[in-house]
């Protein structure tokens, strides 16, 4: 199953500790003293990475479905819910501006709805979707 927020990365040793990248988004990258303590940096990376990506109103790209036995980092579920937020704004040509009108809401709070960095409430992010024309879905997979 294809998931919009589970990026994949390259993991390799790096002299005495290990080096994760993400092909998806070349800036960012984790260095560690165990392969997991690389993937748990390049997640906090590739979060930095895409704050500032929203900030310039580039577009996040999806990640490409990951190659077999390939490492991937899972994005947390909020940050997923706030970058398909902002993707969905950018497809409608929206800006923050736009959605606190359609919300009722001021600058403030819109601006908070795709900010990575604020605990939005889930049901905010919900119903800004939905002024877009579109869903929020919800699935639980394995733990890998």
């Amino acid at each position: 199953m294809f998931q919009p927020h589970l990026y994949p990365a390259t993991v390799e040793r790096d002299g005495d500790g290990w080096l994760a990248e993400a092909p998806d988004l070349p800036m960012a990258n984790g260095v560690g003293s165990s392969r997991e303590t690389a993937l748990a940096d390049l997640m906090a990376s590739l979060e930095s990475c895409i704050v500032s990506m929203i900030e310039d109103r580039e577009v996040v790209p999806l990640p490409s479905p990951p190659k077999a036995g390939q490492a991937t980092v899972a994005l947390p579920a909020l940050a997923s819910a706030k970058i398909a937020l902002y993707r969905a704004m950018l497809e409608k040509g929206w800006r923050k501006a736009d959605l606190a009108r359609a919300l009722g809401v001021t600058q403030n709070v819109a601006d908070r709805l795709v900010d990575l960095n604020h605990a939005s409430k889930l049901d905010h992010i919900e119903r800004a979707l939905l002024l877009l024309g579109k869903r929020l879905v919800i699935a639980v997979d394995t733990a890998a």
